[in-house]
């Protein structure tokens, strides 16, 4: 049997030992950023380049992730299951579960491969089959039941706030709600509208900015490439491109309960310069001591928006190399790709190499 070893049998209490210490966080002088040492401000704002207003909190919501009760400790443990009960879009995405349902360390989001968000039709083929913005269609206690039955784990009480809080701030709730009350319903369809160039970045989105309404034979005009047209019916699923503004408060409600626009592809800073994927989530996601974020609050809701929005950043940095081999002229490469996939592996004679580069400085 395997003797044990005492390994602190010599052990000295007199021994100094060196401790590191790092330096206490700075704050940047831009834009208040919390930073970590040799962080710059080039980080978070760009040297003071790229300003945005901070994203309102709701108070109600606060409140709720706040509290030390057994409901508040039930809500952060389920929140990202309440946020995709009131999501207006699906999330197609694969969680790996083995990280996921770890019952041992802090809760950590995974995901493998692309992810996607997709929106459906406003009425649903069979009542059984309700989902997602079609459960804002519905009369208000018959939602509350359909939204129930997602889960046992879900309380009553919280789903009534949840829904509460969203009639009362969200516009795109709004305009859902009114469709619900159209009597023409089955011939409407509803336009998502990108968001306003002109529209300043301190106003919020009303219900007429975020979208419209279509009766009858009505044309939609001509649609953006972001734009989205919800049909009454309708199998297929619409894919929400990851350029529009409406992508991340259609996916988290309860993160932008006022609705705010994420980034798209015309987000521009204060100088009215057009602000990249990555420098917008960059500035967004920092700690600031002066204003508090629902982003830094959601715990396991924030962790999967950190991440649905990292695969955002990364896709649109591919996105830029396949629309522009011209620029970086990929072509160039393609010589020494036609060598390698004809095995060439001679790299000429050593010696003749050496005895040439001799010749040549001796000739000099």
């Amino acid at each position: 049997m395997r003797g044990r070893y005492n390994c602190v049998k010599d052990f000295k209490e007199g021994i100094e030992t060196i401790r590191y210490q790092l330096p206490q966080p700075k704050t940047c002088h831009f834009c208040n950023a919390r930073l970590f040492h040799r962080e710059t401000s080039s980080m978070c704002c760009k040297d003071g380049k790229i300003s945005f207003p901070n994203i309102p909190i709701c108070p109600e919501f606060m409140e709720l992730i706040c509290e030390q009760t057994p409901r508040g400790r039930h809500f952060r443990q389920y929140i990202r299951f309440y946020n995709n009960m009131f999501a207006f879009t699906s999330m197609g995405v694969h969680v790996d579960e083995s990280v996921a349902s770890n019952s041992r360390g802090i809760y950590t989001f995974r995901a493998q491969g692309a992810i996607y968000h997709r929106i459906g039709s406003l009425l649903p083929h069979t009542p059984l089959s309700v989902r997602h913005l079609q459960l804002y269609i519905y009369d208000t206690d018959l939602e509350i039941q359909r939204r129930m039955s997602q889960s046992v784990e879900a309380h009553e009480d919280i789903v009534r706030l949840i829904q509460r809080i969203l009639d009362m701030h969200n516009p795109f709730v709004e305009k859902f709600r009114q469709l619900s009350r159209s009597p023409n319903l089955h011939q409407c369809k509803l336009l998502i509208k990108e968001q306003p160039l002109n529209q300043p970045q301190y106003c919020l989105p009303n219900a007429s900015q975020v979208a419209a309404i279509i009766v009858g034979g009505e044309e939609a005009g001509h649609l953006s490439g972001r734009e989205i047209l919800v049909q009454t019916f309708g199998g297929n699923l619409i894919n929400v491109q990851d350029t529009a503004g409406f992508y991340d408060p259609l996916q988290y409600p309860i993160l932008f309960p006022f609705g705010t626009y994420g980034w798209d592809i015309n987000t521009r800073d204060a100088n009215r310069n057009k602000v990249s994927c990555r420098d917008y989530y960059a500035y967004i996601f920092q700690i600031r001591d002066d204003a508090l974020s629902m982003i830094w609050l959601g715990g396991r809701l924030s962790q999967q928006y950190v991440v649905d929005n990292y695969v955002k950043i990364e896709t649109h940095k591919l996105r830029w190399f396949e629309h522009n081999q011209d620029s970086i002229r990929a072509d160039l490469y393609q010589g020494l790709q036609d060598a390698f996939n004809e095995g060439e592996s001679d790299t000429g004679n050593v010696n003749f190499t050496f005895e040439s580069y001799i010749t040549l400085l001796m000739a000099n």
